[in-house]
């Protein structure tokens, strides 16, 4: 059995932890949280890169005496307090042969998250795309035809665009409030197999 898993709210406490974190270094810089949090809004939709938002802020704000580097090496620094410990104890069990993630969003931005928080070496492969998750879960179906492949992701947009004709061994997992719970179900699916 095979366990891909999104990383943002899922392996990794984007909204609840990391986002806080960003806006209170930005405040520290000097741009107030209203004005990031609007910002935020205009340009989450689109592939979101942190190094362009801190930028186009301190420009903004006319901010000199802060690089944006500096303020991104800050907010990255503190990713390793912010993964779902709970989630990982399970991950560990399932073992890295047997888990990937596929995340959505801007490559730099995200591959900093996913190794700044430790998580890289828990997973045999992390891919990171700007758009649709399908083409690689159906490659990882086809790669293990043989197996159960379990996806969990907090969006059910990603979930909803997989057809289910195309990924016969395909469980789809959404994370939400019982999502630990679901998983625990499978995994003891996983060890009872063995």
């Amino acid at each position: 059995m095979k366990f891909i898993f999104d990383f943002d709210d899922v392996l990794f406490h984007n909204t609840k932890l990391f986002k806080e974190r960003m806006y209170l270094c930005l405040e520290n810089a000097g741009v107030s949280r209203q004005t990031a949090e609007e910002y935020y809004k205009e340009v989450r939709e689109k592939e979101f890169s942190l190094k362009n938002f801190i930028a186009t802020l301190i420009f903004r704000q006319k901010i000199e005496k802060f690089e944006t580097e500096n303020i991104y090496q800050e907010i990255m620094q503190e990713s390793r307090h912010f993964i779902n410990v709970e989630l990982i104890d399970l991950v560990k069990k399932i073992g890295k042969e047997n888990c990937y993630i596929i995340t959505n969003g801007e490559y730099e931005f995200n591959k900093d998250k996913v190794f700044t928080s430790g998580l890289s070496a828990l997973f045999t492969g992390i891919f990171i795309v700007p758009g649709s998750k399908k083409e690689i879960i159906y490659d990882l179906c086809g790669k293990h035809k043989d197996e159960q492949v379990i996806f969990v992701d907090d969006k059910p947009k990603f979930i909803d665009d997989i057809d289910p004709n195309l990924c016969p061994n395909l469980k789809t997992i959404l994370y939400d409030e019982k999502g630990i719970e679901k998983l625990i179900i499978e995994t003891n699916k996983l060890h009872e197999a063995k």
